[in-house]
């Protein structure tokens, strides 16, 4: 008995020796992204019942015997057996199944899995947007999707930039694509949420915090964006915001800090070789000398160096999201600080979100976006000016022998330029003009969705987005802008406030194993209303008060105020039917009724279509190796653009009584009444047409996948300003007359180059747009003014009109037997231009408007964007390049920098290479003080073509072991380079530069515009 019993004993031990519990440890993540995966199943193999999942983070801890099998797996993921050995740390990556992976796509009022999409549609991920550091999440879009450009047309802290989504479809309407925020339809009109004031313009969309994102999808055809009718023609970008998931609480904590620094500088003439040029400047023009012993100067002022700047850049993000079966929650707060690369100009802003949903019952459940944001601005006027340039132009012509300050002066600085009137000390500009602008926004929607029965749910909503901004503007006396009025003070105020009420119906019914369908239906109503409010006052004794007492003035001037208001009620459907899950039909349509417009013609309705037909489901595809998913798209349908002022279409009647005559503005009675504009009864919709055909493919077992697309726009109806009779009292109206073509061609490619222990994955799209004028009011051209931009039938919107250039003349007899301008005698040394054409269709010896022509295009022949992504162990690198090419530029700087009178700094290129007896140049002119040649000729259009590293960021993730002993769920650091090397022969700051912003027909001009930065940050991200 006894020996039993120790026998027992001694065989229990080694057994319980053997079966000892083992603690495991571990995380998983997807292995194409590093993300963590929650949720994973994890079992014991051949043990059933025995096992776990992973929590929020992908972390998991299992307790088993001795050495076992561990199965991972995950829906759209391969599954994976590991062998635990004698390990209590696994970190397993699973990759994407590709044949299972069916990602969901959000699009109008609703998502559809991505492989029964018939539509066109580009998704962005978040890593994405917050790969770059920018104050908004649209300057973050550049280059990563197919179809669409994006034109950083400013470098300043919150400015704005320009997209467009396949080409320009208007002229005088808005082409900028409507933007809808968890479902909500925002108002980014610039001319709606402008304050007016004297100061820069901040961009609407800088008040969405980029960190809250989720996903951005982009609406490209008209099957996707006819569901938005009237506002799709210029395409739809949704985005969705970060929601709660059931599980517990994560708290995550993301912050960057980094400096920023201009690019280049141009390379100008320092003070020695300015005087000297002034010198010459004056001599050839039989004038004396102004400055003696020019070497005596040295190198003077660098005002560039003295207006630029090391700035610095931060972010800070906290969000905490989690909840239960029933209440899913997401609260976050945001500041973003960023100092601009000029002096005197920055951007703040705070930002608040909270995202919640509760099931309330089985059937129903209430939803609420809500998210406020406060922005703070201090601008810098740069680009065009109306008084004199913006500091940028200031800066590259203001005379380097002056210092920067003088003691002697009132306000401390140089005022004066010596030579030429209208130059202002940038400095000084930059540091005493003061532009404060502060936003405040309140975006937020409630939401109910109700399940009727079955496939049956009803959903509405109501929206707002209040918009609230004040601006403040101050400038001294003694400033050049200010210098007529003695000092001048502006306060301007707008709130503008949009509401939208949406409600739907969706029934979705599978019929049989091969056949099923959706059908969606509802109304939307939708309202706005702005007011703005403006006052100014000139002349100030004391300079102390500044904008807090325009009462104590000399000069007030009479307030400013307007109103404007729209509505709009719309009704839209859409029908999706698959058969036999290869064949996928789409029908969309939406009704619009808008105030905008004239009786009769307030209502349009804007139908689409589209099929798809998934071939690789098709049973003779099933034995070949080619396609792993195939699928041919093709779509038709119209959309429209009602993005105009109100009451275009109504008599309005203002102050002063003011009348036409013979051409030219009479002011008849100043306490009369005029109308202000002529009425259009019969004003309507612009209509756009388009018809798209797409392939989606993928290869070597989901390894590389492509989307290639081709797609014809025709816009009919333009919303075109129009010069009308002067009978009528007026110069021009907005008539519905013009049309405009985009065609064009786009491809998008990702791949899984490497798929090992080191990663390697691509992105790159590749789009060409051709874009054309096809019909106007009249055979005659339009001319826009700005930058020498015309309007002409068969031609781009952004085609440049003027002379063109060729070359100097080398020698007086050259120049006395060539064409020249009328009234002018050139001599050698001077520049000379191209007898085209005169008043019979020949050259007729005389350089006269009949010369010009069209000398260049801001239109580009293709973009291109690449994004390259490499893991290896804890460690990241992506590198992403951005392009364009065949684009030219009209660099309105080199008027003034290239012209070698001796009145302004000029290009070092232009001053030293300047035309002498010894130095024939065939280039540059002469130095002559009494050179009046300021044509806009040829010598102005460069090519703006460029290659530029957008972004390089180099990533850490701390191992799971580490973390379990940190007690963290992931913490990930990371350096990061923006803009870091830009390839052009562009000889401006910047190859992206437009002067006029989002101004859908000024596009390709340089004009003294804020230059963007070159970006060094280091980022943390935290999760607990």
């Amino acid at each position: 008995m006894k020996k039993s019993l120790l026998f027992a004993l001694l065989f229990g031990g080694i057994f319980q020796v053997l079966m000892a519990q083992v603690q495991i440890n571990g995380k998983v993540r997807d292995a194409s992204s590093g993300e963590s995966l929650p949720g994973v199943n994890i079992i014991v193999k051949n043990t059933p019942g025995k096992g776990t999942i992973t929590d929020m983070d992908g972390n998991f801890s299992l307790e088993t015997e001795g050495n076992v099998t561990l199965v991972f797996s995950f829906v759209g993921y391969i599954a994976q057996e590991i062998a635990v050995g004698n390990r209590n740390v696994l970190n397993i990556d699973l990759s994407p199944d590709q044949s299972q992976l069916d990602e969901v796509i959000v699009i109008g009022y609703g998502s559809v899995k991505k492989s029964d999409l018939t539509g066109s549609v580009s998704s962005v991920r978040s890593e994405d947007i917050k790969a770059i550091p920018v104050a908004s999440f649209d300057q973050a879009l550049q280059g990563r999707a197919a179809g669409v450009q994006v034109v950083t047309t400013t470098g300043a802290p919150g400015g704005e930039t320009n997209i467009r989504i396949r080409g320009t479809s208007s002229i005088n309407a808005s082409s900028e694509p409507l933007y809808v925020i968890d479902g909500m339809l925002i108002n980014n009109e610039g001319d709606e949420l402008s304050i007016g004031g004297r100061g820069p313009r901040v961009g609407a969309l800088s008040t969405i915090n980029p960190n809250e994102i989720e996903s951005i999808e982009i609406l490209k055809d008209a099957s996707a964006t006819s569901i938005y009718g009237s506002r799709g023609a210029n395409g739809v970008i949704l985005i969705t915001t970060k929601k709660g998931k059931a599980g517990r609480s994560v708290v995550n904590l993301e912050s960057y800090y980094g400096v920023q620094e201009v690019a280049n500088q141009l390379e100008l003439l320092n003070a020695s070789q300015f005087a000297t040029l002034v010198n010459d400047a004056n001599i050839n023009a039989g004038r004396a000398p102004i400055y003696l012993n020019p070497d005596r100067f040295g190198e003077g002022t660098n005002w560039q160096s003295e207006l630029f700047r090391t700035a610095p850049i931060s972010n800070y993000q906290l969000s905490i999201s989690g909840g239960n079966a029933n209440t899913r929650y997401a609260i976050s707060g945001g500041y973003f600080n960023q100092d601009g690369i000029v002096i005197g100009s920055d951007f703040e802003r705070f930002s608040f979100r909270v995202n919640l949903d509760t099931d309330v019952s089985d059937r129903l459940t209430i939803g609420t976006n809500l998210s406020y944001s406060k922005l703070t601005s201090n601008g810098v006027l740069t680009g065009p000016g109306t008084i004199i340039p913006g500091v940028i132009s200031n800066a590259l012509q203001f005379n380097p022998i002056a210092p920067v300050r003088d003691p002697n002066q009132p306000l401390g600085y140089t005022f004066e330029h010596l030579l030429k009137a209208g130059i202002a000390n940038p400095v000084a500009e930059a540091l005493l003009y003061e532009s404060i602008t502060n936003t405040s926004r309140f975006l937020g929607n409630l939401s109910a969705d109700y399940k009727i029965l079955e496939g049956l749910s009803f959903r509405t909503s109501i929206g707002i987005d209040g918009l609230f901004t004040k601006s403040n503007t101050f400038g001294p006396d003694g400033l050049k802008r200010t210098e007529a009025s003695l000092g001048e003070a502006g306060v301007s105020t707008l709130q503008a406030l949009t509401w939208i009420n949406t409600n739907t119906i969706n029934y979705d019914k599978k019929i049989n194993d091969r056949s099923s369908f959706n059908i969606l239906g509802g109304f939307e109503l939708q309202s706005f209303r702005n007011e703005t409010l403006s006052a100014f006052a000139f002349g100030f004794p004391d300079s102390r008060t500044g904008w807090h007492n325009l009462g104590a003035a000399d000069n007030p001037q009479n307030p400013l105020n307007s109103e404007l208001e729209w509505s709009m009620l719309s009704y839209l459907t859409r029908i999706n039917y698959s058969f036999s899950n290869r064949y996928l039909f789409t029908l969309s349509g939406r009704i619009d009724g808008s105030s905008k417009f004239a009786e009769g013609n307030k209502f349009g309705y804007f139908p689409s279509g589209a099929f798809a037909w998934i071939v690789s489901e098709e049973p003779f595809m099933q034995n070949q190796s080619v396609f792993t998913d195939l699928k041919m798209r093709v779509s038709y349908g119209w959309t429209g653009n009602q993005a105009i002022p109100p009451y275009q279409s109504l008599a309005l009647v203002g102050p002063f009584g003011e009348g036409v005559f013979n051409n030219s503005n009479v002011v008849v009675d100043f306490r009369a009444r005029e109308p202000l504009s002529y009425p259009n009864r019969d004003l309507k919709w612009e209509t756009t047409e388009q018809s798209n055909l797409g392939i989606d493919m993928s290869f070597l077992e989901g390894r590389i996948s492509a989307t290639t697309e081709i797609y014809l726009k025709n816009t009919r109806d333009l919303l075109l300003r129009t010069p009308i009779p002067f009978t009528s009292g007026f110069g021009t109206t907005l008539l519905n007359i013009g049309n405009v073509q985009n065609k064009g061609f786009e491809l998008a490619i990702n791949s899984v180059n490497i798929d090992s222990k080191l990663k390697w994955n691509t992105a790159f799209n590749f789009s060409i747009n051709r874009n054309k004028v096809t019909n106007l009011a009249s055979d005659e051209d339009i001319f826009l003014g700005a930058g020498g931009n015309i309007l002409r039938k068969g031609y781009p919107i952004g085609t440049f009109f003027g002379y063109v250039f060729d070359g100097i003349f080398q020698s007086a007899d050259e120049a006395a037997n060539s064409p020249v301008p009328v009234g002018q005698s050139p001599g050698a040394g001077d520049r000379k231009y191209r007898d085209i054409s005169g008043p019979n269709g020949v050259p007729d010896g005389i350089i006269n408007d009949f010369d010009r022509t069209v000398i260049g295009t801001a239109q580009p022949d293709f973009t291109w964007g690449i994004n390259n992504e490499l893991r290896y162990s804890n460690f990241s690198l992506t590198f992403f390049f951005q392009g364009s090419q065949g684009n030219q530029m009209v660099n309105m700087n080199r008027l003034n920098l290239g012209n070698v009178n001796g009145q302004q700094n000029v290009l070092a290129e232009a001053g030293l290479n300047r035309w002498t007896p010894q130095n024939p140049s065939n280039e540059y002119a002469r130095a002559l003080a009494t050179s009046t040649d300021n044509f806009f000729s040829s010598r102005l259009i460069e090519d703006a073509s460029y290659i530029r590293l957008r972004n390089v960021t180099l990533g850490y993730n701390l191992s799971p072991d580490l973390l379990s002993r940190l007690k963290i769920s992931n913490l990930k650091i990371y350096a990061s380079a923006t803009n870091l090397l830009t390839f052009t022969s562009y000889s401006g700051y910047d190859p992206e530069a437009n002067a006029y912003g989002s101004t859908t027909n000024l596009v390709g001009v340089d004009d003294g515009i804020y230059p963007q930065a070159k970006m060094f940050i280091m980022g943390l991200n935290i999760g607990f």
